[in-house]
């Protein structure tokens, strides 16, 4: 008697974890109006606007950042002055961003 062992193959494909759960997915391409490739990944669109959005708030953490570390070696006085417009240039193309601050302009 012979003994056949059936032996399925496992897809070698293992999918990585999502970075972004598809709700949150579907909450920014709700914002988008029109649903073409323009809309969504060009420059103008949801990516670019996610673009200058996570740029402006890394600049804004960075200046956090550095107001802290000068109240830590007792320089007082520096606050947060506004922001101003500058223009970036990307692999992508120019970015218009605001450029967080602050009064003593050590940043």
């Amino acid at each position: 008697m012979t003994e056949t062992t059936s032996m399925t193959k496992k897809s070698k494909k293992s999918s990585a974890p999502k970075l972004f759960p598809d709700e949150l997915i579907d909450q920014l391409l709700a914002q988008v109006q029109n649903k073409d490739a323009e809309s969504i990944l060009g420059e103008s669109g949801l990516a670019g606007l996610l673009k200058k959005q996570l740029a402006e708030r890394m600049l804004a953490a960075e200046l956090t950042h550095h107001l802290a570390s000068e109240a830590k070696q007792g320089k007082s006085g520096n606050h947060r002055n506004g922001s101003s417009a500058k223009t970036v240039i990307t692999p992508n193309g120019e970015l218009e961003l605001d450029i967080p601050r602050d009064r003593q302009a050590t940043f």
